[in-house]
């Protein structure tokens, strides 16, 4: 998976989308991803409060939370 796949998943998503957050392992493992130590760090420092205002600023969907 990369950027732009994980991007349009976390958009498209919501269940994904609080999977990701709670549990980045295994939400990019049930989509066929082998993520590794770094991709996971750096998944668990995202402020996803932030991530969803930028989203909404440019017009995406607001069924994330």
């Amino acid at each position: 998976m990369n950027l732009q796949q994980l991007v349009n998943k976390v958009m498209s998503d919501p269940n994904f989308f609080e999977q990701l957050k709670s549990n980045p392992a295994a939400a990019l493992s049930s989509q066929g991803a082998k993520p590794t130590p770094e991709q996971i760090e750096a998944l668990k420092k995202i402020n996803y409060k932030s991530l969803v205002d930028v989203a909404v600023a440019f017009g995406g969907s607001t069924g994330v939370t």
